[in-house]
């Protein structure tokens, strides 16, 4: 990855901490994409119960690091959660989720050559209670708890835990709007950073909302949904997106931590299936790109750029 080695500067720790703020947003909310998409819906009927699964598998192309050499990445998540509906319109639920994402790095400069990582693996883990103030508002609580890191690292050393919580209301039929907050400690890190919910249906055929769908970007971001097309919809979206990893005791940061950062732009097309499934295909790219090494005190050791690559993402939920 070409010299990498930096000294942090004031500006530069600023925005580290910035980026770990939105980790927690980002990974996270991706973990409870099921019960979150749930606060935006009407009240589940008490004593029934539904449940989802999740299988996304993402492919990103050869991507230039500015030090040299290139790197892919090869990502496959699966996903399961569960919501029952309790009395006068409140619910309770959970979901569990597994990521695997394979690094290679390729072409870097002899005189520097180091992979800063290899596979890295995430499990998460949530509950999510929702309480109804009335028909058309409720209150939502969502604590988690999750482990990143590559093979070998020590759980304490990946572990992050905390929760999001916040409030939702149904202005209209058309329109939701939610805001709240989260706290999270681990990774090094504690942080706390604003939510903000959006379900807009503009007319009949078009709507804006979080993409809660499973996809490159994750529940973080926005995007705009063509509905007009039987069985089918198309979206254009993004968001921002923040991978944080405990790494292992060997390689250029010993039981340090690695991230990996930009903005995630895609086009969807998604197929309803009768059967409560859909299929979810992307075409993506990742645009203002970075990877950045830290010792184990959570220090900026090294960074470097690299420029956008495609993505192509393929997804299939079933709810039942």
């Amino acid at each position: 990855m070409g010299k990498l080695t930096t000294v942090p500067t004031q500006s530069s720790l600023l925005i580290t901490t910035m980026q770990k703020q939105l980790l927690s947003y980002t990974t996270l909310l991706a973990a409870l994409a099921l019960p979150l998409a749930a606060q935006m819906g009407p009240p589940i009927q008490a004593g029934k119960t539904f449940y989802a699964g999740e299988v996304l598998t993402i492919f990103q192309g050869d991507a230039g690091l500015d030090s040299g050499g290139e790197m892919s990445v090869d990502r496959l998540g699966i996903k399961f959660g569960v919501i029952r509906g309790l009395e006068g319109g409140s619910s309770i639920g959970g979901g569990i989720s597994y990521t695997k994402a394979d690094y290679t790095f390729s072409g870097v400069p002899a005189a520097s050559s180091f992979s800063p990582w290899d596979d890295i693996n995430v499990w998460q883990a949530s509950l999510q209670y929702r309480y109804a103030i009335d028909r058309q508002s409720s209150l939502f609580l969502m604590p988690s708890i999750s482990a990143a890191g590559e093979s070998g690292v020590s759980l304490s050393d990946a572990l992050e835990f905390g929760a999001i919580f916040g409030y939702t209301k149904q202005f209209s039929p058309s329109l939701t709007l939610g805001f709240g907050g989260g706290v999270f400690n681990g990774l090094e890190d504690t942080s706390g950073f604003p939510v903000i919910f959006v379900y807009w249906q503009i007319n009949e055929d078009w709507r804006m909302s979080n993409p809660f769908r499973p996809g490159p970007s994750g529940p973080a971001g926005l995007e705009l949904v063509y509905t007009g097309i039987s069985d089918w919809e198309v979206g254009f979206g993004g968001g921002y997106k923040v991978n944080r990893y405990a790494l292992d005791d060997v390689g250029a940061a010993p039981d340090g931590f690695g991230q990996n950062t930009g903005a995630a732009l895609f086009i969807r097309a998604s197929h309803e299936f009768k059967n409560g499934g859909s299929l979810d295909l992307y075409v993506a790219t990742v645009v203002g790109g970075k990877l950045e090494l830290e010792d184990r005190n959570g220090r900026l050791l090294a960074s470097t750029d690299y420029d956008p690559s495609l993505q192509f993402a393929l997804a299939y939920s079933q709810r039942w």
